[in-house]
């Protein structure tokens, strides 16, 4: 998501350089019978089968944990399970050794030692291929045949991304065909035909094959945010080709149909266009990715209903001026006869409930589910929520510290500050435990101190503690501990699973870390804290999207009116959608995040269609007649049929989306349709409204 200049980013990478893959889940075995012969014996069975998987490149766990103790004067580094128990009695100290092992207690081992953990360390590889592999259902079945008689759940960033991705790929492949079937039926449902019903459909076909081949040609990947392009492909291609139809069926000739439409769709194409245009100013790559592909979207779609659909039309027997809904066109006379009566009443009770919707918005949050994005009765969020239990947090980050000289680390004084900090994070309530080298050193100490009686505690010298970390130099050590001794990292295990609370967490963090002494530097990373940081973003590009959005879209309007006025005023009733989107965001506790970021200048984008063909309409009117009222009377009847059709639509497509497993796609789909929904009423009512009352010199 981060751009590659982004600090967050940078120290990840740094992160990664330095002591390697940082994609790790945790494999939890949960049973009643662990600590016998029996299940010892399973969980290395276990352990073998997980570390045999291609793509796995390191497990931890009691299989291959080292012990150390003192024993007669000496010290015994020996791994817990050199020797496997053979009796109950010897499993069962094992237990007990191992939940008085400040390295293994809470880590390896849950704190009643019911249940023992696997940290399955993956290679670096593109998370397309790990996609495909499905590394991390390999290592849940691996585990899962080894221990059949053992409750098994796997938890982890890793396993969090794969699982949306096949959620995703899923569901768009059910979505597309349903959305098809939904605006065939409405298409012909509007049309009272079948043949002319399916042309906006055959149009939407043909836009969406060459928005998705020129995704692929160029190499672009379907991801979170634009797995959301083919189904709004196809609302947008659906309201284009509908508007060609509708204007074709209501003339008398083909030649008279298309010209009337021609310029409000191309128009209308581009404002849309605008609206997606205005999101490649945000600092998220994958936000970029969705407006330029939207845009190219949006023309694929332009070029299909003007060129594709005129021509099936002429396939299709024409009887005279066919005006389909004439039941609806009457209510659409009513209606504009309510508006002109009632315009002032109109614009003022709008302008109130616009002032309600800006302040609840004001009560927006910005956050990224992660677990949250899952329902709370699916397997992945409940077995996040098992790990958060047992081992204190299933979410794990780094705490990295780095200090300006070499060997910075082997000074007692600079082993406290560490240890002081552990102490602090560890009284943080979203933090259930941490572990760095001090607590290897304390245990070696304990082990291998000059003391009559050695005590769990850091030495009091440098060289002291230079030998204990080449003496009890190991792999686990080498993601705690640079080789130079002067690039530390603290591993935090946290429950925290959304991004606002690691963003408070993170600025709490921050602030300890600005009280380290000279010579010691510190900052958090890792995913979760790449998380909070995107989220971050994502607040700042929504404002400056939107004003982009707003920028470009009223340039149009002042383009189309000529005259600045009557543009500015014109693009009011494209604003208020927004602005009630956003108050419905307010007002539901629904956050901002990467899918309900892009719905305002979506909204806006999609919004100012209709507006656009009411007001070419009004202005025809306006100058055959040289009156307001008679201009909407003709107006509204006129493009109220197709507009009624594919707001419909675009709202049934939407509402697809809306039936998503994943929480932020299905908050984009159910609070795009309501607001698309509020866009038609403030069209079809406040549009007529403004027009008769601030718009009535808006001739041609």
């Amino acid at each position: 998501m981060l751009p590659a200049d982004d600090p967050s980013r940078r120290f990840y990478e740094e992160l990664l350089a330095r002591f390697g893959s940082d994609d790790r889940v945790v494999v939890s075995f949960r049973s009643d019978s662990l600590f016998t012969p029996e299940g010892v014996a399973t969980l290395v069975r276990a352990t073998r089968a997980v570390e045999g998987i291609p793509g796995v490149r390191s497990v931890e766990g009691l299989a291959n944990a080292i012990r150390m103790r003192a024993i007669d004067g000496d010290v015994e580094i020996e791994g817990y399970l050199e020797t496997l128990p053979s009796t109950r009695g010897e499993a069962e100290a094992l237990r007990r050794a191992l939940l008085v092992d400040p390295l293994r207690a809470g880590s390896f081992v849950s704190r009643e030692g019911g249940a023992t953990a696997l940290l399955v360390t993956f290679e670096r590889m593109p998370e397309q291929a790990f996609l495909e592999s499905s590394l991390d259902l390999a290592v849940l079945e691996a585990a899962r045949q080894a221990a059949p008689d053992m409750h098994v759940v796997l938890a982890g960033t890793p396993h969090v991304k794969a699982e949306v991705g096949r959620i995703l790929a899923a569901e768009l492949v059910r979505m597309v065909p349903v959305v098809f079937v939904l605006m065939g039926g409405l298409s012909c449902f509007f049309f009272r035909s079948l043949r002319i019903g399916l042309i906006p459909v055959a149009a939407v076909a043909l836009g969406l094959v060459w928005t998705v081949g020129a995704m692929g040609w160029l190499g672009h990947d379907l991801n979170i945010v634009t797995t959301l392009i083919p189904p709004l492909v196809l609302v947008l291609g659906f309201a284009y080709a509908t508007h060609v139809v509708a204007s074709d069926r209501a003339h008398a000739s083909a030649e008279e149909g298309l010209a009337r439409v021609v310029f409000p769709v191309v128009f209308t194409a581009a404002t849309t266009a605008a609206g997606f245009l205005s999101l490649l100013g945000n600092g998220l790559e994958v936000i970029r990715g969705f407006g330029l592909f939207a845009a190219l979207a949006t023309g694929a779609t332009l070029v299909a209903a003007l060129t594709l659909v005129p021509l099936l039309l002429v396939t299709v027997r024409r009887d005279g001026t066919s005006t389909p809904g004439a039941a609806l066109e009457r209510r659409f006379a009513h209606l504009a006869e309510l508006d002109l009566r009632h315009a002032r009443a109109i614009l003022l009770g709008t302008a109130s409930l616009a002032v309600l919707a800006g302040a609840a918005a004001t009560r927006i949050e910005v956050n990224l589910p992660v677990i949250e994005n899952f329902g709370p009765e699916s397997r992945i969020r409940q077995a996040y929520a098992e790990v958060d239990r047992l081992y204190g947090g299933a979410n794990q980050f780094f705490v990295m510290l780095q200090a300006e000289e070499r060997g910075a680390f082997e000074q007692p004084a600079a082993l406290r500050e560490v240890a002081a900090l552990q102490t602090w994070l560890e009284a943080q309530p979203e933090i259930g435990g941490t572990t760095s080298v001090v607590q290897y050193l304390e245990v070696l100490n304990e082990a291998l101190g000059p003391e009559e009686t050695p005590t769990r505690r850091i030495p009091d010298r440098a060289d002291l503690v230079a030998q204990l970390l080449l003496f009890g130099a190991n792999e686990e050590l080498d993601v705690l501990l640079d080789r130079a001794h002067r690039v530390i990292t603290i591993l935090v295990r946290s429950t925290a699973t959304e991004t606002r609370q690691f963003d408070a967490l993170a600025r709490r963090i921050d602030a300890r870390l600005a009280e380290l002494p000279a010579g010691l530097r510190g900052h958090t990373t890792g995913n979760a804290i790449l998380l909070t940081r995107a989220a971050d973003r994502i607040a700042r590009g929504q404002a400056l999207s939107l004003l982009a959005a707003v920028g470009m879209i009223g340039l149009l309007l002042v383009a189309y009116f000529r005259s600045l006025r009557l543009g500015l005023l014109a693009l009011v009733p494209n604003l208020l959608p927004v602005l009630f989107y956003f108050g419905l965001l307010g007002a539901t506790g629904i956050t901002l995040n990467n899918s309900t970021a892009l719905m305002g200048s979506i909204v806006l984008g999609i919004a100012v269609d209709d507006t656009l063909h009411l007001l070419v309409e009004y202005r025809r009117g306006l100058a055959a007649h040289g009156d307001p009222a008679a201009a909407i009377r003709e107006a509204l009847p006129h493009v109220g049929r197709a507009i009624t059709c594919t707001t419909v639509a675009v709202c049934a497509g939407l509402l697809v989306v809306g039936g998503s497993a994943l929480r932020n796609q299905a908050e984009f789909g159910l609070l795009g349709a309501a607001t698309l929904a509020i866009a038609w009423l403030v069209d079809v009512t406040v549009t007529p409204a403004m027009c008769v009352t601030w718009l009535r010199g808006a001739r041609p």
